[in-house]
């Protein structure tokens, strides 16, 4: 198979999991760098704000826009990349809280849920770090314990390396198969304090 014909099925792939999990876009400025969909939660959980997330709640998960990664350099990451990256995700963010805040379908939404991918965890503790300047809580999920979870992770880190192949190559040098997803929360009420328009952000007294 040449790189174009794995770059369609990967392609092809990603447009079909988007289609089937209900993954939207919600601008269509090129340099924003989510898209969204609304899904119940799985699991209860208290955020460092003290919002609740309860079991079936209605959360924002968000979804890496593949195609607005600006590219990374052939030698990897560079600072000016990573100045680029932090400067987007900033201004990706301000934007959905616009949208959120203008869009009434959302009323219901109290928290925003990621899970993006690392190569390995010790590589993973800056990007941790960076998710956190940028508000997030940051959860580090147990172990897959079934087979079936265990298999998943394969598949799922397989699809990741075909993204990141078929989107931006550069970004798998040095890096094996697997990859590890942390579990990155920020409440709708920190997201407004955040990134929210001024006139519109709650008092900063008990957002920690």
């Amino acid at each position: 198979m040449t790189y174009l014909d794995l770059t369609r099925a990967v392609r092809s792939v990603d447009s079909l999991l988007r289609h089937r999990q209900g993954i939207q876009e919600f601008t269509d400025d090129e340099g924003c760098l989510f898209r969204i969909a609304v899904e119940p939660a799985v699991r209860s959980t208290l955020l460092s704000d003290g919002t609740v997330v309860r079991e079936g709640d209605p959360v924002l998960h968000l979804h890496l826009w593949n195609e607005h990664v600006p590219t990374m350099p052939d030698v990897g990451p560079s600072a000016a990349w990573a100045n680029l990256m932090k400067r987007r995700m900033r201004e990706s963010l301000a934007m959905l809280a616009a949208h959120l805040e203008r869009e009434r379908q959302f009323d219901g939404v109290r928290a925003l849920h990621g899970a993006p991918p690392f190569a390995s965890r010790l590589g993973a503790l800056q990007m941790v770090r960076t998710a956190q300047r940028f508000g997030f809580d940051v959860i580090d999920p147990e172990a897959p314990r079934e087979w079936r979870d265990r298999l998943h992770v394969v598949f799922d880190s397989m699809l990741l390396w075909g993204l990141a192949y078929a989107f931006n190559p550069a970004g798998l040098k040095s890096k094996g198969l697997l990859r590890h997803r942390y579990q990155l929360w920020i409440s709708r009420r920190k997201l407004q304090l955040f990134y929210g328009p001024a006139d519109l952000r709650p008092r900063r007294t008990d957002c920690h």
